[in-house]
């Protein structure tokens, strides 16, 4: 599972994390505007669940996790 790993960590050199707080760059005009869109879909969407009752929403998550978690590549 972790194979890719495996060739890192035999060569006895280990990827350097970038430091904490380190500056990102800022998005691009085009990226931004993409960004706050999918954002506010996203708080759109969020406002569907707040009518469900905790059954409901467990019982919808259950559901989700039946149905698309866990499954192995390649297999339905």
């Amino acid at each position: 599972m972790f194979g890719f790993l495996k060739g890192m960590f035999r060569t006895g050199k280990t990827p350097k994390a970038p430091a904490k707080g380190a500056a990102k760059a800022a998005p691009t005009p085009e990226r931004a505007r993409l960004l706050e869109q999918a954002m506010e879909i996203h708080r759109s969407k969020r406002k569907i669940f707040h009518g469900l009752s905790p059954e409901d929403r467990a019982k919808l998550i259950a559901m989700a996790i039946l149905t698309l978690g866990d499954k192995p590549k390649g297999k339905t």
